[in-house]
C-alpha cells in the first residue's frame, strides 16, 4: 500500500514527531511504501521528497521565538495559508499526481498546512485518516486550560475564545484564528475526512461533543511502543525505603502540567517527616518553570532537583532509581508518552484523576490516581506508599509492563490502524 504521511514538520521535536517516525517505520517494516509530505524547514530528515515540501512564508517560524521584525507583508502571508495555502495544495497535488497514493495519514497540520491538504486529497479522491493527538480542532489554546483551570467554552461557541484572547493572549491573533476556524466550518471541510484515529476514548468523546464532528467516524487506536523498549526490566527494583522514597516527572514544564501542585504535595510530605527524592526533568526557559525552581528555594526543598532538558535517549538514566512517576496534570493530557514509557520501564505512576489518565491508569494496578489539583490529596497518596509492601510493589510494577504490552502493542496498533485504513479505501472503491 502506498500512503502519503502528512505532519507540519518533519524532524524530531516531540511526541507527535516521535509518533510520526515509529509508524513511518512500522509501515514500512510491514511492506507499505510511506511518502512524507510537510513544510522545508531546515532541520528536516533527509526525505527523497523533499522537492515537493513548499517552503513556509518565514524561513523557520515556528522555531525562531523572535518575530519582532516580521515585515506587514509576511504577516499577511502567514495570516492568508491558514486560511488555505496554496503552495501546499499545489505540491500536494503535484506528490499525489505523481506517486499515485491509495491514502493519506494526517498527523499535525493546523495553520502551517491549513485544510488546503483535504482539498488536494479530495481532488484526487483519495481517502484521508487523520489522528487527533491534541485538542487544536476545537480549542484556541489548544489544551481546554485558561487561567489556571478547565475550559471548555470553545466545544460549544468558538466566539469565547475572542473574549478570553485565547490565542498568545492577543485580540488579534484570537480574532483571526476565529476567522479560519468559521471559514474552514462554512467549507465543510470535516466531511472530506474519512476518518478519525484517537489514542483515548476520552478524547474521541470531547471531540464528538462538538457539533462540527459530531457525525464524524472515530477510532480508538492507542499510541504504541517500540520493541526494543522492553527490554528494560525493573521488576527487581528494591523498594527498601531507608535511603527514602524517590518520584520523578518528564515532560513540559508549564502550569497545565501541574509542577506547582507537586511541589505543594512533596512540601507538606516532607514536612510530615517522609523522606523524599523527587526529579522534574525538562525545558525550565519558560518564566512558569522559573518560578517553581524558585518556590522550591523558597520552601527550602533540596530534595526536589530540576534537571533540564534531557533527551528521550538519556531519560532512562536519569529515572531508573525512581519508585514512581508523577503526572499531576490539571489539563486532560490525551496518553501522554511520559505515561507510556514509565509503565514501560515498570516505573508505576501516579496521576491526576481527569481526562484519559483517568482512562488509562487503573488505581492500585498500573499505578494511582488523586483528585485534580488537590495538594492534600496527592501528599496522601505519596505518603500512602511509605506502607506499601516490597511484593505489592513489585507486583504492580509487573502489571505495569504486562499492561503495556497488551495495551501499547505495536502490532496491534497496525493491525486497528490497517483496519481503518482498508475499510476507508473499500469505501472509496465502491463508489
Amino acid at each position: 500500500m502506498k500512503i502519503i504521511l502528512i505532519h507540519y514538520r518533519y524532524y524530531r521535536a516531540g511526541g507527535p514527531e516521535k509518533y510520526l517516525f515509529s509508524v513511518k517505520e512500522l509501515l514500512e517494516n510491514n511492506g507499505h511504501n510511506v511518502i512524507p509530505f510537510s513544510l522545508a524547514f531546515s532541520q528536516n530528515s533527509e526525505t527523497a521528497y523533499k522537492q515537493y515540501f513548499p517552503q513556509p512564508a518565514i524561513k523557520d517560524f515556528h522555531i525562531d521565538k523572535n518575530k519582532d521584525n516580521i515585515s506587514i507583508k509576511k504577516k499577511l502571508e502567514i495570516i492568508k495559508n491558514s486560511f488555505f495555502n496554496k503552495k501546499v495544495f499545489s505540491n500536494l497535488s503535484a506528490l499525489i499526481e505523481m506517486e499515485k497514493p491509495e491514502i493519506a495519514y494526517v498527523l499535525q497540520y493546523g495553520s502551517k498546512l491549513s485544510t488546503s491538504i483535504f482539498d488536494a486529497c479530495k481532488k484526487y479522491d483519495i481517502p484521508v485518516v487523520v489522528r487527533v493527538s491534541d485538542f487544536n480542532l476545537i480549542c484556541a489554546k489548544n489544551v481546554f486550560f485558561r487561567n489556571n483551570e478547565i475550559c471548555t467554552k470553545c466545544i460549544y461557541n468558538k466566539l469565547y475564545s475572542l473574549k478570553y484572547k485565547c490565542v498568545h493572549d492577543s485580540f488579534a491573533q484570537s480574532f483571526i484564528y476565529y476567522l479560519s476556524q468559521k471559514y474552514n466550518q462554512l467549507r465543510t471541510f470535516e466531511k472530506k475526512i474519512d476518518a478519525f484515529i484517537a489514542p483515548s476514548k476520552f478524547t474521541i468523546n470531547l471531540l464528538k461533543s462538538n457539533n462540527q464532528f459530531s457525525s464524524s467516524r472515530f477510532f480508538h487506536v492507542p499510541t504504541f511502543i517500540e520493541d526494543s523498549k522492553y527490554e528494560f526490566n525493573l521488576n527487581l527494583r528494591d523498594y527498601n525505603l531507608q535511603n527514602g522514597l524517590k518520584i520523578c516527572y518528564w515532560g513540559r514544564i508549564d502550569e497545565d502540567k501541574g509542577i506547582d501542585i507537586l511541589i505543594d504535595a512533596v512540601k507538606l510530605v516532607s514536612q510530615n517527616g517522609f523522606k523524599l527524592g523527587v526529579k522534574i526533568v525538562g525545558d525550565t526557559n519558560s518564566e512558569y518553570a522559573q518560578n517553581q525552581i524558585r518556590r522550591t528555594k523558597d520552601f527550602g526543598l533540596d530534595n526536589i532537583s530540576f534537571l533540564g532538558y534531557v533527551s528521550n535517549q538519556n531519560i532512562f538514566e536519569e529515572i531508573r532509581d525512581c519508585h514512581f512517576s508523577v503526572i499531576p496534570s490539571k489539563w486532560f493530557d490525551n496518553m501522554p508518552n511520559s505515561l507510556i514509557e514509565s509503565c514501560t520501564f515498570g516505573i508505576p505512576v501516579i496521576v491526576s484523576k481527569i481526562g484519559s489518565l483517568d482512562e488509562i491508569i487503573s488505581d492500585g494496578k498500573n499505578g494511582f490516581t488523586f483528585n485534580p489539583s488537590d495538594t492534600l490529596d496527592l501528599a496522601n497518596k505519596i505518603e500512602n506508599l511509605f506502607n506499601l509492601r516490597e511484593n505489592n510493589y513489585n507486583n504492580i510494577s509487573a502489571y505495569c509492563q504486562k499492561w503495556i504490552k497488551d495495551y501499547c502493542d505495536k502490532n496491534s496498533h497496525y493491525r486497528n490502524l490497517m483496519n481503518v485504513f482498508n475499510m476507508v479505501i473499500d469505501e472509496k472503491d465502491s463508489k
